[in-house]
């Protein structure tokens, strides 16, 4: 194994040479302290992993392990040190594992007890071990002119026979200032028995430190297998085909004949096996080409000879012109480093402006968009988690949790909902599908037509493209399984497990578990079980006007824009009869995650529901195991003791039935899309809307108490509507939840808009201005003038990404004044200018000519006009609309 540490002094500037040093040494481990990362700077190089450990709430400091890929290692439970930076692996080698590990200790350090209880921590690990880095401790025993206290204690601990100390020959620190000695600091603490070479300095990369390199002898690596990707782009669809229709016997096959759940699952199981037996043997499998900038031949001409004045500058330390030779090529390095990165960028924009297919392109920006596509390091209780199964365990807490949030709370309504939802689960009678209910291939074969290719798959393995690909006569199996589980009342359990990824919530500390998403990705074919049984759930629930009208979320034909439009009707109604308008938008507190099991299926039947979508509803949302992962580790699974599924195509249409008896608010308008909602009244007086809806809200509560939901006093806000400045005109007291007062605010948010009080939208219009700058500096790389993305696929990018931000719920606003709306204006010529190249004060006429876009005005005229078109001829609007007008 060879390996290698250093103190760089910063490693970003330094990139490429470290490239080449990795290249040129064939390392397979380098570890690297005083990073200066801060913890949202990214670092990647090609071919091999990075762990790292920056130091919090200061520049400087970081410890970092660089890990060849390929080599099979593990990132180790971190120490939980005072003093000593540190992060660890541990490699498996054919001798056993090795923990190897990169430490710094901050020469500024004066807590000297802390200091050798960090070292008996470190040295006292009960495995063969290394620990590589600057200890900024000095002794004579490893060739320092002095001691200094920290290399005094470092020699003691060591002549307990616990480690040994290895160290270069030659210095390994080169102060720049010939007032101070080189010093060799850098060192090597080891308890291993295996031989290892002699440490050697080598005069290479551009710090104050020189890079140690030495082998352990006799051990190899243990390799991972090279991960290889599937290239559907080379499939052989036909065969796969072929193999399935080989593989599926359907003789004597009926669902009437599938009687149990082992039947099922037996099914279930050899039906993936042939699938992906069948793709194995039809789609061919590539190693992935991995992003890689190529050093040229000059760049490391110039490296080499500043590596030979470099040790010329430290043999004769007093020879300034070859430390003023070294800095000249040093800066000359990163000039030249910077200029590659560039061109390489360049070249992959130009790839993508000469290419018909935008996918690249979109995945690009999808990337700089959520720029954090990782997990760091997690802090619980002060301690810092680095290894990813202990983050998968930390997070796991955490989702497992949220479910738990009204789980434990007594409702007046437990006995009878528990009674009904334990007979129906114990009700192992099946049904008899009518001919009208059951499942037929067509059916499957036209929700398989609309699925994306490339939706992420479950722990099954089976993607869409595989789905979309299958034969006839796999989807009369397929049909034949679907109307057993219907029969039975059975949702496999196959299709139940989760694997649960995390993401982190924008604008948060991700260093808090707490401020992660759960995202969870199901079985595929799952999925497209779940979309058979929704449709026959919303058409019971359509016959029966099952879901309240005034719920516009996740209905068929309304969207966010057409609530915040009637609310924008009725407040601006009231304001021209001279009345006020009392709004408070209520936030239910994890909604979806503590849906009540039991009550959602005494929901079910109390509202008449066919007893086999009851029971198939019951044996969908319990019992599904959620496991969370972060690369190759996951968690202990858990049960969700609350809620509908993330990520399900079901769970949405549940939760509305599940909230459909929610209290309408007497005299007043409720304003419902899925869990987000909110409540009015209107007056010409205040106290009979605070009266009201101080009524409506204990109504709320009590509902919430009986279904087992909550409310989030803290996140609740009320407005108050009006054109009035009089003080009798406005409200003197406070609306409350939970005896919590809510202030009267100035703005709220509902829906992604910002209302005002007196609906002038300025708030709103300032914030998405706001927003598309950030979008700006994100998109700046493609967008610049030095982009070589082609002029199309700029303005392309612009009206794909930031003009729909800029003219989100153009409907509601359009009635904004003039000046509001030129602030959005000028955010569109800003990108335009930024496009075409053009500077600051050219003709706002003229860019719009050049680039061939409307002005927003326009643009927003001409979408409006599509909306309201839309309005007139929506049925399922104009019937709601109707419905709640009377």
């Amino acid at each position: 194994i060879k390996i290698s540490h250093w103190n760089c002094n910063g490693i970003s500037r330094q990139k490429t040479e470290v490239e080449h040093y990795l290249k040129t040494h064939q390392l397979d481990v380098l570890a690297v302290c005083e990073t200066f990362l801060k913890t949202g700077t990214k670092l990647s190089i090609p071919g091999y992993h990075i762990y790292r450990k920056d130091r919090a709430g200061d520049p400087k400091g970081g410890v970092a392990l660089i890990v060849k890929k390929g080599t099979q290692h593990k990132l180790s439970t971190d120490l939980h040190l005072q003093t000593i930076e540190a992060i660890s692996i541990s490699v498996s080698t054919n001798r056993g594992p090795i923990e190897i590990i990169s430490a710094y200790h901050p020469g500024g350090n004066k807590n000297r007890a802390a200091f050798i209880n960090d070292l008996t921590k470190l040295t006292r690990i009960k495995k063969e071990y290394f620990i590589c880095g600057d200890l900024n401790a000095r002794h004579r025993m490893w060739n320092c002119k002095t001691a200094n206290w920290a290399g005094k204690a470092l020699f003691d601990l060591s002549q307990k026979g616990i480690f040994l100390i290895q160290h270069p020959s030659r210095p390994t620190y080169n102060p720049s200032s010939t007032k101070f000695s080189p010093s060799t600091i850098d060192l090597t603490l080891t308890n291993s028995h295996f031989e290892t070479t002699t440490p050697t300095t080598s005069p290479e990369l551009s710090s104050d430190h020189s890079p140690i390199i030495f082998q352990i002898k006799l051990t190899e690596t243990m390799k991972t297998a090279t991960k290889k990707i599937f290239d559907y782009s080379t499939a052989n669809w036909k065969l796969f085909r072929h193999i399935i229709n080989n593989e599926t016997m359907l003789t004597n096959m009926h669902h009437n004949s599938i009687t149990n759940t082992d039947q099922i699952n037996k099914l279930i199981d050899n039906f993936t096996v042939t699938i992906l037996k069948a793709h194995k043997e039809a789609v061919p499998q590539i190693t992935p080409g991995q992003y890689n900038i190529k050093i040229p031949p000059h760049l490391t001409q110039i490296i080499k000879i500043k590596n030979m004045l470099r040790r010329i500058s430290q043999r004769h330390r007093r020879c300034s012109l070859a430390k003023k030779l070294v800095n000249f090529l040093q800066d000359k390095i990163r000039h030249e480093s910077n200029t590659l990165r560039n061109d390489s960028w360049n070249k992959t924009l130009t790839a993508i402006s000469n290419s018909k297919n935008n996918n690249k392109m979109w995945k690009l920006v999808k990337l700089l968009k959520n720029q954090t596509n990782h997990v760091p390091p997690l802090i619980i209780d002060n301690k810092t988690l680095l290894a990813p199964d202990e983050k998968c365990e930390a997070l796991r807490t955490v989702f497992e949790k949220v479910h738990l949030n009204t789980f434990n709370t007594t409702s007046t309504a437990d006995n009878k909902v528990k009674k009904i939802a334990q007979d129906i689960q114990n009700n192992q009678c099946t049904t008899t599908l009518s001919p009208a209910e059951l499942v037929k291939p067509k059916e499957i074969k036209k929700i398989l037509k609309n699925l994306k290719t490339k939706k992420s798959m479950g722990l099954d393995n089976i993607n869409n493209r595989m789905l979309k690909n299958l034969p006839n006569k796999a989807l009369i199996l397929i049909s034949h399984i679907f109307n057993s589980c219907l029969q039975s009342g059975y949702f496999p359990d196959k299709w139940k497990a989760t694997k649960v990824i995390a993401i982190p919530k924008p604008g948060k500390d991700h260093t808090k578990p707490s401020n992660y998403r759960p995202i969870s990705l199901l079985s595929c074919i799952g999925k497209v079980f779940e979309k058979t049984i929704a449709y026959r759930i919303s058409e019971h629930a359509s016959a029966n006007n099952t879901i309240q009208h005034s719920q516009f979320g996740f209905q068929k034909s309304l969207s966010t824009v057409h609530q915040l439009h009637r609310l924008k009707n009725n407040v601006v109604k009231t304001m021209n009869r001279k009345k006020s308008t009392g709004l408070i938008t209520l936030d239910t507190e994890k909604a979806f995650d503590s849906v009540w099991h039991d009550g959602l299926i005494y929901k079910l039947h109390q509202q008449k529901f066919p007893s086999y979508q009851t029971k198939i509803v019951s044996s969908f949302i319990k019992d599904r195991p959620n496991s969370v992962h972060i690369g190759e580790c996951k968690s202990q699974s858990y049960i969700p003791a609350a809620g509908v599924p993330q990520g399900s195509t079901l769970s949405p249409l549940l939760f509305n039935i599940f909230i459909s008896d929610i209290p309408k608010i007497h005299k007043g308008t409720q304003y419902l899309f899925a869990d987000d909602i909110a409540l009015s009244y209107s007056s010409k007086n205040p106290g009979p809307i605070i009266n009201n809806l101080n009524n409506s809200i204990k109504r709320y509560e009590a509902y919430c108490n009986k279904w087992k939901m909550n409310i989030n006093a803290e996140k609740s806000e009320a407005i108050f509507f009006t054109r009035n400045t009089s003080k009798n005109h406005l409200p003197n007291k406070h609306l409350k939840v939970k005896n919590v007062e809510i202030p009267w605010s100035k703005s709220v948010k509902y829906l992604g808009t910002h209302l005002d009080c007196r609906l002038t939208f300025k708030k709103h219009i300032e914030n998405t201005a706001i927003k598309c700058d950030k979008y700006l500096k994100i998109l700046y790389s493609f967008l610049n003038r030095k982009s070589k993305l082609n002029l199309k696929n700029k303005i392309l990018l612009y009206k794909s990404v930031i003009r729909p931000t800029l003219t989100y719920a153009s409907p509601i606003w359009c009635t904004s004044a003039k000046t509001h709306k030129n602030k959005l204006q000028i955010v569109q010529n800003k990108f335009l200018k930024i496009i075409l190249n053009l500077p600051p004060w050219h003709s706002t006429n003229d860019i719009h000519n050049r680039a061939k876009i409307n002005r927003l005005a326009d643009h927003t005229a001409q979408t409006n006009k599509r909306y309201w078109i839309g309005c007139a001829r929506n049925s399922i609007l104009a019937k709601r609309l109707n419905f709640l007008d009377k």
